[in-house]
Protein backbone atom coordinates (compact mmCIF):
# COMPACT_ATOMS: atom_id res chain seq x y z
CA UNK A 1 0.00 0.00 0.00
CA UNK A 2 0.97 3.30 -1.75
CA UNK A 3 1.75 6.26 1.32
CA UNK A 4 -1.05 9.27 -0.13
CA UNK A 5 0.63 12.31 0.12
CA UNK A 6 -1.52 15.90 -0.46
CA UNK A 7 -1.00 19.05 -0.51
CA UNK A 8 -1.36 21.66 2.16
CA UNK A 9 -1.91 25.00 0.52
CA UNK A 10 0.13 27.07 -1.42
CA UNK A 11 -0.83 30.28 -0.08
CA UNK A 12 -1.40 30.98 3.60
CA UNK A 13 -4.80 31.50 2.75
CA UNK A 14 -5.18 28.44 1.27
CA UNK A 15 -3.29 26.75 4.17
CA UNK A 16 -5.79 27.86 6.60
CA UNK A 17 -8.34 26.63 4.43
CA UNK A 18 -6.98 23.32 4.52
CA UNK A 19 -6.48 22.93 8.03
CA UNK A 20 -10.13 23.63 8.50
CA UNK A 21 -11.10 21.31 6.17
CA UNK A 22 -9.14 18.68 7.85
CA UNK A 23 -10.86 19.55 11.31
CA UNK A 24 -14.92 19.51 9.32
CA UNK A 25 -13.98 16.81 6.60
CA UNK A 26 -11.38 15.08 8.28
CA UNK A 27 -8.47 14.20 6.05
CA UNK A 28 -9.48 11.10 4.04
CA UNK A 29 -11.97 13.19 2.08
CA UNK A 30 -10.31 16.58 1.44
CA UNK A 31 -8.26 17.56 -0.65
CA UNK A 32 -5.96 20.84 -1.46
CA UNK A 33 -4.71 22.20 -4.99
CA UNK A 34 -5.85 19.42 -7.30
CA UNK A 35 -5.18 19.21 -10.71
CA UNK A 36 -6.20 18.31 -14.69
CA UNK A 37 -3.88 17.36 -17.29
CA UNK A 38 -3.91 19.60 -20.26
CA UNK A 39 -2.93 19.37 -23.31
CA UNK A 40 -0.60 22.04 -24.35
CA UNK A 41 1.39 21.66 -27.63
CA UNK A 42 1.28 18.32 -27.37
CA UNK A 43 2.77 17.75 -23.69
CA UNK A 44 0.73 17.17 -20.75
CA UNK A 45 0.42 19.91 -18.04
CA UNK A 46 -0.87 20.15 -15.37
CA UNK A 47 -3.52 22.57 -14.01
CA UNK A 48 -4.98 23.79 -10.71
CA UNK A 49 -8.90 22.79 -10.92
CA UNK A 50 -9.63 24.56 -7.59
CA UNK A 51 -8.21 25.10 -3.88
CA UNK A 52 -9.68 22.41 -2.25
CA UNK A 53 -11.84 19.53 -3.24
CA UNK A 54 -14.13 17.77 -0.90
CA UNK A 55 -15.61 14.19 -1.45
CA UNK A 56 -17.55 12.41 1.01
CA UNK A 57 -20.48 10.33 0.13
CA UNK A 58 -22.62 12.07 -2.44
CA UNK A 59 -21.53 14.95 -1.74
CA UNK A 60 -18.35 17.13 -4.23
CA UNK A 61 -17.71 20.47 -2.49
CA UNK A 62 -15.52 22.76 -4.93
CA UNK A 63 -13.70 25.89 -2.96
CA UNK A 64 -12.07 28.49 -4.39
CA UNK A 65 -9.74 30.90 -2.15
CA UNK A 66 -9.42 34.26 -3.58
CA UNK A 67 -6.75 36.75 -1.25
CA UNK A 68 -7.26 40.24 -2.93
CA UNK A 69 -5.87 43.38 -1.13
CA UNK A 70 -8.77 46.25 -0.88
CA UNK A 71 -7.99 49.89 -2.44
CA UNK A 72 -8.22 51.93 0.46
CA UNK A 73 -7.44 54.69 -0.79
CA UNK A 74 -10.80 55.00 -3.48
CA UNK A 75 -14.13 55.64 -3.41
CA UNK A 76 -15.71 52.68 -1.66
CA UNK A 77 -17.85 52.19 -5.04
CA UNK A 78 -14.89 52.04 -7.19
CA UNK A 79 -13.15 49.40 -4.83
CA UNK A 80 -16.04 47.14 -4.20
CA UNK A 81 -16.17 47.10 -8.20
CA UNK A 82 -12.11 46.44 -8.52
CA UNK A 83 -11.87 43.97 -5.21
CA UNK A 84 -15.19 42.26 -6.90
CA UNK A 85 -14.26 41.71 -10.27
CA UNK A 86 -10.96 40.23 -8.52
CA UNK A 87 -12.24 38.11 -5.87
CA UNK A 88 -15.52 36.94 -6.73
CA UNK A 89 -15.87 37.03 -10.65
CA UNK A 90 -12.93 35.24 -10.89
CA UNK A 91 -13.45 32.73 -8.44
CA UNK A 92 -16.72 31.75 -10.15
CA UNK A 93 -14.86 31.21 -13.47
CA UNK A 94 -12.67 29.01 -11.65
CA UNK A 95 -15.40 27.25 -9.76
CA UNK A 96 -17.35 26.63 -13.13
CA UNK A 97 -14.30 25.21 -14.42
CA UNK A 98 -14.08 22.74 -11.98
CA UNK A 99 -17.52 22.24 -11.80
CA UNK A 100 -17.28 21.46 -15.79
CA UNK A 101 -13.65 19.05 -15.62
CA UNK A 102 -15.28 16.82 -12.41
CA UNK A 103 -18.50 16.07 -14.07
CA UNK A 104 -16.81 15.51 -18.11
CA UNK A 105 -13.55 14.22 -16.54
CA UNK A 106 -13.48 12.67 -13.10
CA UNK A 107 -10.96 9.97 -13.52
CA UNK A 108 -8.43 12.83 -14.36
CA UNK A 109 -7.91 14.42 -11.25
CA UNK A 110 -4.53 14.46 -9.56
CA UNK A 111 -2.78 15.35 -6.12
CA UNK A 112 0.08 16.90 -7.58
CA UNK A 113 0.82 19.67 -10.51
CA UNK A 114 2.91 16.54 -13.03
CA UNK A 115 -0.28 14.57 -12.73
CA UNK A 116 1.44 11.29 -11.34
CA UNK A 117 -0.60 10.98 -8.45
CA UNK A 118 -4.71 10.16 -8.84
CA UNK A 119 -6.77 11.18 -6.70
CA UNK A 120 -7.96 8.32 -4.25
CA UNK A 121 -11.03 8.82 -3.51
CA UNK A 122 -13.84 7.42 -6.40
CA UNK A 123 -16.39 10.71 -7.12
CA UNK A 124 -20.11 9.43 -7.28
CA UNK A 125 -21.71 8.87 -10.29
CA UNK A 126 -23.88 11.23 -12.38
CA UNK A 127 -27.56 11.16 -10.77
CA UNK A 128 -25.78 9.99 -7.35
CA UNK A 129 -23.79 13.10 -6.90
CA UNK A 130 -24.91 16.77 -5.15
CA UNK A 131 -22.18 19.51 -5.91
CA UNK A 132 -21.83 22.58 -3.62
CA UNK A 133 -19.36 25.38 -4.61
CA UNK A 134 -18.15 27.64 -1.70
CA UNK A 135 -16.29 30.49 -2.68
CA UNK A 136 -13.87 31.75 -0.13
CA UNK A 137 -12.57 35.46 -0.44
CA UNK A 138 -10.40 37.84 1.08
CA UNK A 139 -9.00 41.05 1.95
CA UNK A 140 -12.95 43.35 2.56
CA UNK A 141 -13.59 41.88 5.42
CA UNK A 142 -12.29 44.85 7.37
CA UNK A 143 -13.69 47.92 4.85
CA UNK A 144 -16.92 45.60 5.42
CA UNK A 145 -16.87 46.36 9.35
CA UNK A 146 -15.50 49.87 8.68
CA UNK A 147 -18.78 50.72 5.93
CA UNK A 148 -21.15 49.01 8.01
CA UNK A 149 -20.40 51.13 11.50
CA UNK A 150 -18.34 48.85 13.34
CA UNK A 151 -20.07 45.46 12.23
CA UNK A 152 -19.13 41.81 12.63
CA UNK A 153 -17.25 42.41 9.04
CA UNK A 154 -19.50 39.82 7.14
CA UNK A 155 -21.34 40.89 4.05
CA UNK A 156 -24.91 41.48 4.00
CA UNK A 157 -26.91 39.10 1.86
CA UNK A 158 -29.79 40.10 -0.21
CA UNK A 159 -31.32 37.61 -2.50
CA UNK A 160 -33.11 40.12 -4.96
CA UNK A 161 -29.51 41.55 -5.90
CA UNK A 162 -28.53 39.05 -8.87
CA UNK A 163 -25.88 38.84 -11.66
CA UNK A 164 -24.40 42.09 -12.73
CA UNK A 165 -26.60 43.85 -10.14
CA UNK A 166 -23.33 43.65 -7.86
CA UNK A 167 -21.08 45.94 -9.76
CA UNK A 168 -24.40 48.08 -10.92
CA UNK A 169 -24.75 51.09 -8.76
CA UNK A 170 -27.56 52.58 -10.33
CA UNK A 171 -29.05 48.90 -9.58
CA UNK A 172 -32.06 49.47 -7.04
CA UNK A 173 -30.77 46.97 -4.61
CA UNK A 174 -26.75 47.62 -5.16
CA UNK A 175 -24.58 48.31 -1.98
CA UNK A 176 -21.16 47.55 -1.56
CA UNK A 177 -20.05 44.65 0.72
CA UNK A 178 -23.13 43.01 -0.46
CA UNK A 179 -24.13 39.67 -2.25
CA UNK A 180 -27.07 38.05 -3.14
CA UNK A 181 -27.51 35.01 -5.99
CA UNK A 182 -24.14 36.03 -7.74
CA UNK A 183 -25.13 33.17 -10.47
CA UNK A 184 -28.84 33.17 -10.47
CA UNK A 185 -28.81 30.46 -14.03
CA UNK A 186 -26.06 28.43 -12.45
CA UNK A 187 -26.13 26.25 -9.54
CA UNK A 188 -25.94 28.37 -6.46
CA UNK A 189 -22.65 29.72 -5.08
CA UNK A 190 -22.13 30.58 -1.56
CA UNK A 191 -19.85 33.41 -0.75
CA UNK A 192 -17.79 33.35 2.34
CA UNK A 193 -15.33 35.53 3.47
CA UNK A 194 -13.02 35.90 6.16
CA UNK A 195 -15.13 36.25 9.30
CA UNK A 196 -18.06 33.77 7.72
CA UNK A 197 -15.75 31.25 7.08
CA UNK A 198 -14.44 30.55 10.72
CA UNK A 199 -18.18 31.08 11.80
CA UNK A 200 -19.79 28.14 9.59
CA UNK A 201 -16.99 25.85 9.69
CA UNK A 202 -17.02 26.00 13.12
CA UNK A 203 -20.97 25.41 14.09
CA UNK A 204 -20.88 22.89 11.26
CA UNK A 205 -18.12 20.80 11.50
CA UNK A 206 -18.83 17.58 10.16
CA UNK A 207 -19.72 17.17 6.84
CA UNK A 208 -22.98 16.15 6.45
CA UNK A 209 -24.35 19.11 9.11
CA UNK A 210 -22.21 21.58 6.71
CA UNK A 211 -24.12 20.35 3.09
CA UNK A 212 -27.10 20.33 4.97
CA UNK A 213 -27.06 23.91 5.62
CA UNK A 214 -25.47 24.50 2.52
CA UNK A 215 -28.69 23.15 0.72
CA UNK A 216 -30.71 24.21 2.78
CA UNK A 217 -29.85 27.65 2.82
CA UNK A 218 -29.36 27.35 -1.18
CA UNK A 219 -33.50 26.50 -1.37
CA UNK A 220 -34.22 29.34 1.07
CA UNK A 221 -32.36 32.45 -0.60
CA UNK A 222 -33.89 31.35 -4.16
CA UNK A 223 -37.52 30.33 -2.33
CA UNK A 224 -38.38 34.54 -2.25
CA UNK A 225 -39.43 34.65 1.35
CA UNK A 226 -35.64 36.17 2.25
CA UNK A 227 -35.27 40.01 2.05
CA UNK A 228 -32.01 40.01 3.34
CA UNK A 229 -29.77 38.44 6.37
CA UNK A 230 -27.29 41.13 8.07
CA UNK A 231 -24.50 38.68 7.65
CA UNK A 232 -24.29 34.79 7.09
CA UNK A 233 -23.65 34.37 10.77
CA UNK A 234 -26.94 35.18 10.86
CA UNK A 235 -29.03 33.17 8.97
CA UNK A 236 -26.37 30.12 9.95
CA UNK A 237 -28.27 31.23 13.90
CA UNK A 238 -31.77 31.17 12.45
CA UNK A 239 -30.97 28.04 10.89
CA UNK A 240 -29.42 26.22 14.27
CA UNK A 241 -32.59 27.65 16.44
CA UNK A 242 -35.38 26.29 14.21
CA UNK A 243 -36.72 23.17 13.20
CA UNK A 244 -37.82 22.36 9.79
CA UNK A 245 -39.46 19.27 8.62
CA UNK A 246 -38.11 15.49 9.95
CA UNK A 247 -37.08 17.23 13.05
CA UNK A 248 -33.76 18.58 10.78
CA UNK A 249 -32.67 22.11 10.91
CA UNK A 250 -33.91 24.63 8.68
CA UNK A 251 -35.98 27.96 7.71
CA UNK A 252 -39.35 27.29 8.79
CA UNK A 253 -41.81 29.97 9.23
CA UNK A 254 -41.09 32.02 11.95
CA UNK A 255 -44.74 31.77 13.21
CA UNK A 256 -44.57 27.69 12.81
CA UNK A 257 -46.83 27.48 9.03
CA UNK A 258 -46.22 27.45 5.45
CA UNK A 259 -44.51 29.96 3.88
CA UNK A 260 -46.78 31.62 1.53
CA UNK A 261 -45.26 33.28 -1.61
CA UNK A 262 -46.45 36.42 -0.20
CA UNK A 263 -44.18 35.96 3.27
CA UNK A 264 -40.88 37.82 3.21
CA UNK A 265 -38.02 36.82 6.43
CA UNK A 266 -35.85 39.69 7.37
CA UNK A 267 -32.53 39.17 9.74
CA UNK A 268 -31.36 41.96 11.45
CA UNK A 269 -27.69 41.75 12.98
CA UNK A 270 -27.28 40.55 16.14
CA UNK A 271 -28.66 36.88 16.16
CA UNK A 272 -25.66 35.13 16.10
CA UNK A 273 -24.42 36.94 18.86
CA UNK A 274 -27.78 36.50 21.05
CA UNK A 275 -27.36 32.87 20.29
CA UNK A 276 -23.98 32.39 21.42
CA UNK A 277 -25.04 33.82 24.59
CA UNK A 278 -27.71 31.77 25.35
CA UNK A 279 -27.29 29.04 28.20
CA UNK A 280 -28.51 26.57 26.22
CA UNK A 281 -26.16 27.17 23.61
CA UNK A 282 -23.37 26.88 26.29
CA UNK A 283 -24.45 23.77 27.33
CA UNK A 284 -24.47 22.45 23.77
CA UNK A 285 -21.16 23.23 23.16
CA UNK A 286 -19.86 21.47 26.61
CA UNK A 287 -22.00 18.38 25.72
CA UNK A 288 -20.07 18.38 21.99
CA UNK A 289 -16.86 17.80 24.06
CA UNK A 290 -17.65 14.33 24.32
CA UNK A 291 -18.50 13.39 20.60
CA UNK A 292 -14.78 14.04 19.16
CA UNK A 293 -13.89 10.84 20.85
CA UNK A 294 -15.60 9.85 17.26
CA UNK A 295 -13.21 11.96 15.16
CA UNK A 296 -10.57 11.04 16.52
CA UNK A 297 -11.49 6.87 16.10
CA UNK A 298 -12.44 7.93 11.91
CA UNK A 299 -8.66 10.09 12.15
CA UNK A 300 -7.06 6.95 13.66
CA UNK A 301 -8.19 4.79 10.70
CA UNK A 302 -7.88 7.59 8.15
CA UNK A 303 -4.04 8.63 8.76
CA UNK A 304 -2.79 5.05 8.73
CA UNK A 305 -4.75 4.55 5.35
CA UNK A 306 -2.84 7.88 3.94
CA UNK A 307 0.34 6.68 5.34
CA UNK A 308 0.24 3.83 3.69
CA UNK A 309 0.47 2.12 7.04
CA UNK A 310 -3.00 0.28 7.50
CA UNK A 311 -2.24 -3.42 8.71
CA UNK A 312 -5.14 -5.74 7.24
CA UNK A 313 -5.44 -9.27 9.02
CA UNK A 314 -4.52 -12.73 7.08
CA UNK A 315 -2.46 -10.97 4.67
CA UNK A 316 -5.61 -9.73 2.17
CA UNK A 317 -4.94 -7.24 0.08
CA UNK A 318 -5.61 -3.65 0.95
CA UNK A 319 -8.01 -1.68 -1.66
CA UNK A 320 -8.63 1.75 0.26
CA UNK A 321 -12.10 2.57 -1.94
CA UNK A 322 -13.66 -0.69 -0.35
CA UNK A 323 -11.54 0.15 3.49
CA UNK A 324 -13.12 3.67 3.55
CA UNK A 325 -16.61 3.10 3.00
CA UNK A 326 -16.86 1.67 6.71
CA UNK A 327 -15.28 5.38 7.67
CA UNK A 328 -16.85 7.04 5.27
CA UNK A 329 -20.21 5.94 6.99
CA UNK A 330 -18.53 6.98 10.36
CA UNK A 331 -17.43 10.56 8.97
CA UNK A 332 -21.34 11.02 7.80
CA UNK A 333 -22.93 11.23 11.04
CA UNK A 334 -23.84 14.37 12.09
CA UNK A 335 -22.18 16.37 15.26
CA UNK A 336 -25.53 15.31 17.28
CA UNK A 337 -25.20 11.53 16.44
CA UNK A 338 -21.66 11.80 17.45
CA UNK A 339 -22.45 12.90 20.71
CA UNK A 340 -24.34 10.02 21.33
CA UNK A 341 -22.07 7.12 19.62
CA UNK A 342 -19.02 8.74 21.43
CA UNK A 343 -21.22 8.02 25.15
CA UNK A 344 -22.23 4.34 23.79
CA UNK A 345 -18.18 3.51 23.16
CA UNK A 346 -17.21 5.11 26.60
CA UNK A 347 -20.04 3.26 28.66
CA UNK A 348 -18.51 0.07 26.38
CA UNK A 349 -14.47 0.99 27.19
CA UNK A 350 -15.81 1.78 31.00
CA UNK A 351 -17.26 -1.89 31.38
CA UNK A 352 -14.49 -3.57 29.39
CA UNK A 353 -12.17 -4.08 32.73
CA UNK A 354 -15.13 -6.43 34.54
CA UNK A 355 -14.95 -9.52 31.70
CA UNK A 356 -12.37 -10.27 29.17
CA UNK A 357 -14.86 -9.57 26.08
CA UNK A 358 -17.41 -6.63 25.91
CA UNK A 359 -20.08 -6.46 23.26
CA UNK A 360 -22.11 -3.09 22.40
CA UNK A 361 -24.04 -2.04 19.55
CA UNK A 362 -25.79 1.62 18.81
CA UNK A 363 -28.94 0.42 15.96
CA UNK A 364 -31.19 3.19 14.40
CA UNK A 365 -35.27 2.51 14.92
CA UNK A 366 -37.84 2.46 13.12
CA UNK A 367 -38.61 6.15 13.70
CA UNK A 368 -35.21 7.53 13.30
CA UNK A 369 -33.92 5.14 10.71
CA UNK A 370 -31.63 7.55 9.42
CA UNK A 371 -29.00 6.16 6.25
CA UNK A 372 -29.85 2.81 7.82
CA UNK A 373 -26.55 1.95 9.10
CA UNK A 374 -25.74 0.47 12.59
CA UNK A 375 -22.68 0.27 14.52
CA UNK A 376 -21.23 -2.71 16.78
CA UNK A 377 -18.27 -1.94 19.02
CA UNK A 378 -16.06 -4.71 20.85
CA UNK A 379 -13.46 -4.64 22.97
CA UNK A 380 -11.49 -7.97 23.67
CA UNK A 381 -8.69 -8.26 26.28
CA UNK A 382 -5.44 -10.33 24.94
CA UNK A 383 -5.15 -13.61 26.32
CA UNK A 384 -3.01 -14.43 29.17
CA UNK A 385 -1.59 -17.23 28.10
CA UNK A 386 0.82 -17.34 24.84
CA UNK A 387 -0.33 -17.59 21.31
CA UNK A 388 2.03 -19.35 18.94
CA UNK A 389 1.05 -17.15 16.06
CA UNK A 390 1.41 -14.05 18.72
CA UNK A 391 -0.23 -10.57 18.58
CA UNK A 392 -0.85 -11.74 14.69
CA UNK A 393 -3.61 -14.50 15.61
CA UNK A 394 -5.11 -12.18 18.22
CA UNK A 395 -5.95 -9.74 15.96
CA UNK A 396 -6.97 -12.39 13.55
CA UNK A 397 -9.38 -13.68 15.70
CA UNK A 398 -10.34 -10.67 16.93
CA UNK A 399 -11.21 -9.06 12.97
CA UNK A 400 -13.14 -12.82 12.62
CA UNK A 401 -15.00 -12.12 15.76
CA UNK A 402 -16.10 -8.67 14.61
CA UNK A 403 -16.63 -10.66 11.33
CA UNK A 404 -19.62 -12.69 12.83
CA UNK A 405 -20.84 -9.79 15.37
CA UNK A 406 -22.00 -8.02 11.99
CA UNK A 407 -23.55 -10.34 10.30
CA UNK A 408 -25.60 -11.54 12.59
CA UNK A 409 -27.05 -7.98 13.93
CA UNK A 410 -27.65 -7.74 10.00
CA UNK A 411 -29.30 -11.30 10.40
CA UNK A 412 -31.05 -10.26 13.18
CA UNK A 413 -32.13 -6.98 12.37
CA UNK A 414 -32.90 -7.22 8.06
CA UNK A 415 -34.61 -3.21 8.36
CA UNK A 416 -30.47 -2.30 8.33
CA UNK A 417 -28.30 -1.68 5.32
CA UNK A 418 -25.07 -1.74 6.67
CA UNK A 419 -22.99 -2.48 9.90
CA UNK A 420 -19.93 -1.02 10.69
CA UNK A 421 -17.63 -2.82 13.43
CA UNK A 422 -14.91 -1.80 15.42
CA UNK A 423 -12.50 -3.72 17.95
CA UNK A 424 -9.50 -2.97 20.06
CA UNK A 425 -8.31 -3.94 23.37
CA UNK A 426 -9.89 -2.43 26.81
CA UNK A 427 -7.81 0.32 27.97
CA UNK A 428 -4.55 -0.44 29.87
CA UNK A 429 -4.70 -0.43 34.02
CA UNK A 430 -2.74 1.83 35.49
CA UNK A 431 0.83 0.57 35.63
CA UNK A 432 0.20 -1.54 32.22
CA UNK A 433 2.27 -1.32 29.03
CA UNK A 434 0.02 1.51 26.80
CA UNK A 435 -1.06 0.27 23.45
CA UNK A 436 -3.69 -1.04 21.36
CA UNK A 437 -4.87 -1.52 18.00
CA UNK A 438 -8.34 -0.77 16.65
CA UNK A 439 -9.74 -3.49 13.34
CA UNK A 440 -12.65 -2.02 11.15
CA UNK A 441 -15.60 -4.51 9.74
CA UNK A 442 -18.28 -3.33 7.15
CA UNK A 443 -21.14 -5.77 6.21
CA UNK A 444 -23.75 -5.07 3.87
CA UNK A 445 -27.40 -6.25 4.16
CA UNK A 446 -27.31 -9.48 1.86
CA UNK A 447 -29.95 -9.42 -0.73
CA UNK A 448 -30.50 -13.30 0.02
CA UNK A 449 -29.75 -15.30 2.73
CA UNK A 450 -27.98 -17.88 1.11
CA UNK A 451 -27.20 -21.23 2.70
CA UNK A 452 -23.47 -20.83 2.60
CA UNK A 453 -23.80 -17.41 4.69
CA UNK A 454 -25.68 -19.10 7.25
CA UNK A 455 -23.85 -21.55 7.57
CA UNK A 456 -20.70 -19.07 7.83
CA UNK A 457 -22.84 -17.23 10.57
CA UNK A 458 -23.49 -20.20 12.78
CA UNK A 459 -20.19 -21.73 12.19
CA UNK A 460 -18.79 -17.96 13.51
CA UNK A 461 -21.26 -18.39 16.53
CA UNK A 462 -20.41 -21.57 17.76
CA UNK A 463 -16.49 -21.53 17.44
CA UNK A 464 -16.13 -17.38 19.01
CA UNK A 465 -19.32 -18.60 21.75
CA UNK A 466 -20.81 -15.06 20.43
CA UNK A 467 -24.48 -13.32 19.96
CA UNK A 468 -26.35 -15.88 22.77
CA UNK A 469 -29.88 -14.62 23.28
CA UNK A 470 -29.66 -14.95 27.01
CA UNK A 471 -26.91 -12.23 27.28
CA UNK A 472 -28.01 -9.22 25.08
CA UNK A 473 -29.90 -6.60 26.34
CA UNK A 474 -32.08 -3.82 24.70
CA UNK A 475 -32.80 0.02 25.58
CA UNK A 476 -33.74 2.89 23.71
CA UNK A 477 -30.91 5.95 23.75
CA UNK A 478 -31.86 9.01 23.08
CA UNK A 479 -30.10 12.69 23.01
CA UNK A 480 -31.07 16.32 23.25
CA UNK A 481 -28.81 18.93 21.40
CA UNK A 482 -29.54 21.62 23.09
CA UNK A 483 -29.64 20.23 27.01
CA UNK A 484 -31.88 22.27 29.18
Amino acid sequence: MEQIIRSTGVTESERYLAKLADRTFLNLWAYPNVYRDDLVNGHRVGREICDLLVVCGEHILIFSDKDVGWSANQDVNIAWSRWYKRAVQKGVSQLHGAENWIIRNPQRIFLDEPCTRVLPIELPQSGQRTIHKILVTHGAAEACARFFNGDSGSFMLLPDLQGDAHLDTSAENYSPFTVGDIDPLGSFIHVLNDVTLDIVMRELDTVTDFVTYLSEKARFVRSGNLILAAGEEDLLAYYLTHMGSKDRHGFPHPQHRPWASSDRLSLSTGHYEGMVRNPQYVKKKEADKQSYLWDHLIKTFTDNMLAGTTIIPDSRQFEIDKHALGVQYMAQEPRIMRRMLSERIRDILERSHLQDRTFGGALPTAEYPGNGTGYIFLTLAHPKRKLEGGYEQYRQARANMLQGYCLGTLKQFPSLKRVVGIATEPPPVAGAPSGSSEDMAFAVQPSVWTSELESELDRLRKHYDILKEDRITFRHMGVQEYPD
